[in-house]
């Protein structure tokens, strides 16, 4: 199977990051040296246009990460800026830090300028998951259908892992989250069918892939159910079409794929609102 022949023009990457032009540079280094990985490409918008074009994407989400509570409205801003000048290319999470005054009321300035969901890197931002701080931002979310896009796992912390995604699925049932890497970066044999049965969440396959067997991978997908997982990339970690190439690999049969490639996609996205 060659994915950008089949499905070219429609596939969605629920994974990518972009910064603002001045800084992209920097902040893209600063991300590589935290996982002491080589970025392939720089986090901007134009070099992510770039790439939607030539590898056939039609639409992605968009992250930033807020590492400071100062930081959160300036990121927002600029996805603000972004998304509304290309809504049909892009669809916005942004970022949300414990530290700042009021968490509902800068969801409802993101929302009410075009921004979808929420994004948490809780190894960034150093508060765990499952913290009762983040209550009201659980609350807000479950109750007016908001997703949240989740850093899921790391061996060399303690605030994403997945008994603490457990912990949130189980306090906030209706939920809509997608936790990202399989649900579990470098944790992924935790990651096991009770926290994935009835979980609120949804699972990307960005930055694991290149780490993960094809039995594994496989065992993965049988236990988070073939319809909750979505492609990704981590742009600007990796390419694409690196991904595409891993993803051929698994062999994986066509069904299975076109639901990862973009109709899982598209469902969630009818999940939520942003009226």
């Amino acid at each position: 199977m060659n994915i950008i022949e089949e499905f070219q023009g429609k596939i969605i990457d629920v994974h990518t990051h972009i910064f603002p032009d001045k800084i992209a540079e920097k902040a893209t280094q600063a991300v590589g040296n935290f996982y002491d990985l080589h970025m392939d490409e720089v986090g901007t918008k134009a070099k992510l246009l770039e790439d939607m074009n030539k590898y056939g994407i039609n639409h992605c989400f968009i992250h930033s990460v807020a590492t400071f509570a100062h930081q959160v409205r300036g990121i927002n801003d600029f996805l603000i800026s972004v998304v509304n000048s290309d809504s049909d290319k892009f669809t916005a999470f942004g970022p949300i830090h414990i530290g700042i005054d009021s968490i509902p009321e800068e969801i409802d300035y993101m929302r009410s300028n075009g921004i979808t969901g929420v994004k948490l890197h809780n190894d960034f931002q150093g508060f765990a998951v499952d913290d009762p701080r983040l209550d009201v931002l659980y609350e807000k979310c479950q109750a007016e259908k908001i997703p949240i896009m989740f850093h899921a796992g790391d061996k060399r912390y303690h605030f994403t892992n997945p008994k603490q995604f457990r912990n949130v699925g189980k306090n906030f049932p209706d939920l809509i989250g997608i936790a990202a890497h399989f649900g579990g970066y470098s944790e992924w044999v935790d990651v096991d069918d009770d926290y994935c049965k009835d979980s609120p969440f949804w699972f990307d396959t960005s930055s694991s892939l290149f780490l993960l067997s094809s039995e594994e991978v496989n065992r993965i997908i049988d236990s988070r159910g073939s319809d909750k997982i979505m492609f990704g990339t981590d742009f600007p970690m990796w390419t694409a079409c690196d991904e595409y190439k891993r993803i051929e690999d698994l062999k994986l049969d066509q069904t299975t794929v076109e639901k990862i490639m973009y109709k899982n996609a598209e469902n969630f996205l009818k999940s939520v609102s942003n009226d």
